[in-house]
């Protein structure tokens, strides 16, 4: 998950490192300027001609930092009016805090994996651990849940690096059982310069954790124990055991476990390994992140591809699907968050709102789209 911008200390009055002939001189150099002044708010502002100006208000940007600045551009009427601040001095990287978390959640995944583990049934258990030994699942499904939260975050971290933005490190949550972690998150430090950035710090995250998801339900399904359909019977109606299927377990793992990855005998039955509970896990982190709501990951994708209008009607839609699907309790903190943040109706806004996505960036929305739909799952009543 990404946050919004980190707040920083700014100046009362804006101060500036170079005059404004000189501001207006590296502007001219790329863009056709109609107009130049300083706002009221002390902001230099030149408004310039309409043109194709993604690639070139980019490089602005890459110029202005050199002198500690950066821009915002506004379509106002048939001009565009760009408008120069300093960047906001940010604090020194609190990387003790960061590692200190994680050491914490590392704890918590290990003690909540192992209640999970060693809390099985002792008439689960005499077959539960015959492919993978129960401590050997203790570390497997540790280590998955740690995997696809950590590296989701790592997504983003790259995606920020790929394009020189600025971000902490992630920041993870530890959490209770049965899940030992509420997941990670990291804040930008200042916003992204387009919307192609936007895309890509959003989509970023998903993508990484979907494809670790799925590997580690491969996992799962190499060790999971096979045992006979009598057997299976007995278990079930015991209530030890029970059939699962979309929409009460995501049917991306359904497909997973159907797809031939392991040849079942005739009447035999594969009864998933608790290290499924770390894919199922990775899978309920995915489609909650990609819900197209404020500062979730599906949020900034939405408001990259679709603008703001299309952020917000989305928005609606994805809390109708959250109370349809039984997660009232993610649905209020989450309002709780927006309302308490600066920007409770709004997503995270680019220098750039202008220019478009671009045409490689809509085809991994779609892609965004069938991830949510693979992942999505009903919460069990």
């Amino acid at each position: 998950m990404t946050a919004q911008p980190a707040p920083a200390t700014a100046p009362a009055e804006p101060v500036f490192p170079i005059d404004f002939g000189s501001l207006r001189n590296m502007v001219e150099y790329r863009f056709t300027v109609l107009d130049g002044y300083v706002d009221i708010r002390g902001l230099p502002t030149f408004v310039v001609a309409i043109e194709a100006m993604k690639n070139k208000f980019r490089e602005l940007l890459r110029d202005l930092a050199n002198h500690n600045l950066a821009a915002k551009i506004q379509r106002v009427s048939d001009k565009l009016v760009i408008s120069i601040f300093p960047r906001p001095r940010l604090g020194q990287p609190k990387r003790t805090i960061n590692l200190l978390l994680f050491l914490a959640s590392v704890v918590t995944v290990s003690y909540a994996s192992y209640l999970l583990i060693f809390g099985v049934d002792p008439r689960l258990a005499s077959f539960m651990y015959s492919s993978l030994s129960a401590t050997g699942q203790l570390i497997a499904l540790a280590a998955g849940i740690l995997s696809i939260i950590g590296l989701h975050e790592f997504g983003h971290v790259a995606a920020v690096r790929h394009h020189k933005m600025d971000s902490t490190l992630p920041y993870f949550i530890p959490g209770p059982p049965p899940f030992g972690t509420f997941g990670a998150v990291i804040s930008l430090r200042a916003p992204p310069a387009n919307r192609d950035q936007l895309f890509d710090l959003g989509f970023s995250g998903p993508i990484t954790g979907f494809i670790v998801m799925i590997v580690v339900a491969i996992v799962a399904i190499l060790t999971s124990p096979v045992i006979s359909a009598q057997q299976t019977t007995q278990l079930i109606a015991a209530k030890l055991l029970q059939n699962g299927s979309w929409p009460n377990e995501p049917y991306l793992l359904d497909l997973l476990a159907q797809s031939g990855l392991r040849a079942i005998p005739a009447g035999q039955t594969l009864v998933w390994s608790q290290v499924m509970w770390a894919a199922y896990i990775g899978s309920l982190v995915t489609f909650l992140n990609l819900l197209p709501v404020w500062q979730l990951d599906g949020g900034h994708i939405v408001r990259a591809t679709l603008g703001e209008k299309g952020h917000k009607a989305t928005a609606i839609i994805a809390f109708g699907l959250l109370a349809v699907a039984g997660y009232w309790a993610f649905a209020i903190l989450l309002l709780i968050l927006m309302f308490l943040s600066r920007r409770p109706l709004q997503g995270l806004e680019p220098l750039d709102d202008i220019s478009p996505l671009s045409n490689s960036r809509k085809v991994l929305f779609v892609l965004a789209l069938v991830m949510l739909g693979l992942t999505f799952v009903i919460l069990p009543l």
